[in-house]
């Protein structure tokens, strides 16, 4: 399934698996030199899983939190540390600063380049959604945090949303870096 994008690396989000063994990732990628961190699914809903070719990265170290797998890697060749976090945000908006404080704690471990990529489950702006266009405080407190972790939200490419019900359509997932990885991965 994964040999046709060819990448070193690869997230999923919403698995909905309560269980990964070997047999799973096997079937996700057939590659003899596989690595991953799994965050199980609560009951039909979530499920995060990082993977990885070991050949090419190493895990340093990992966190499996409630909403989010981080995974702290390690080039091979050139030996450069950098993380990468996969999310999968609350629905609720009450629940959004823990996935916040989430983020804030794993970034204080480890100061790295990092990369935060997955379904937030918010927008940031009125633009970003159709069928409901009210700027909530939970859009207001995301951007907050965005500008005060000093992340750059990265343009999409090849469409404007990620989400839909048929009645509305939201851009929901996204990819957060830090300054300093996009500063050394600009290419």
């Amino acid at each position: 399934m994964l040999r046709q994008w060819k990448a070193d690396i690869y997230y999923f989000q919403e698995t909905k698996l309560k269980i990964v063994s070997h047999l799973v990732i096997h079937n996700l990628w057939n590659c003899n030199y596989v690595g991953w961190v799994e965050l199980v699914s609560n009951g039909a809903s979530g499920g995060i899983i990082v993977i990885w070719d070991r050949r090419v990265v190493e895990v340093v170290n990992h966190y499996v939190g409630e909403f989010l797998v981080a995974c702290h890697f390690k080039n091979v060749v050139d030996g450069v540390e950098w993380a990468f976090a996969g999310i999968y945000g609350p629905n609720l908006d009450s629940c959004r600063s823990l996935l916040w404080d989430e983020i804030a704690g794993i970034c204080s471990w480890w100061d790295l380049p990092w990369c935060f990529g997955g379904d937030f489950n918010i927008t940031r702006f009125s633009c970003e959604r159709v069928g409901d266009s009210i700027i909530s405080k939970a859009m207001f407190d995301f951007s907050e945090f965005i500008s005060m972790m000093q992340l750059i939200d990265l343009p999409m490419v090849g469409g404007d949303f990620t989400w839909s019900n048929g009645r509305a359509w939201s851009r929901i997932d996204r990819f957060l870096v830090s300054a300093s990885w996009e500063a050394f991965f600009r290419s």
